[in-house]
């Protein structure tokens, strides 16, 4: 593997969680000169975009998930439900609502500050 390879493959290690060590071992290389890259800002930098990435990607999945929960939690609304299962969707919609409306407005004031600058 390339000495690039062993960096690249060194960062996303270190950026889902291993050791220095571990991850100098994963990408065959030394531990010596894992440490090395390590002590880099440019592998800092690294570790923090694939960090970035793997996250954006998570938040993605989680954005999926929460929508298709929503649908979940509508359709249990339905006339032809238990009652108590109408309670509890009633509840965590309205449970739900104000957390979700906040982080809206936060959101859409945090973009007029930004665009504003």
């Amino acid at each position: 593997m390339a000495a690039n390879g062993k960096f690249e493959a060194m960062a996303l290690s270190v950026a889902t969680g291993s050791s220095v060590k571990a991850a100098a071992q994963a990408a065959d290389c030394s531990e010596r000169q894992g440490y090395r890259y390590s002590s880099s800002d440019a592998f800092r930098r690294r570790v923090n975009e694939l960090r970035s990435e793997i996250t954006a990607q998570a938040v993605g999945q989680l954005t999926l998930a929460a929508s298709q929960a929503a649908t979940t939690l509508v359709e249990l609304l339905d006339v032809s439900q238990e009652p108590s299962i109408r309670l509890q969707a009633c509840k965590a919609i309205l449970a739900s609502l104000a957390p979700m409306s906040e982080l809206g407005e936060l959101r859409a004031r945090l973009d007029a500050i930004e665009h504003s600058k």
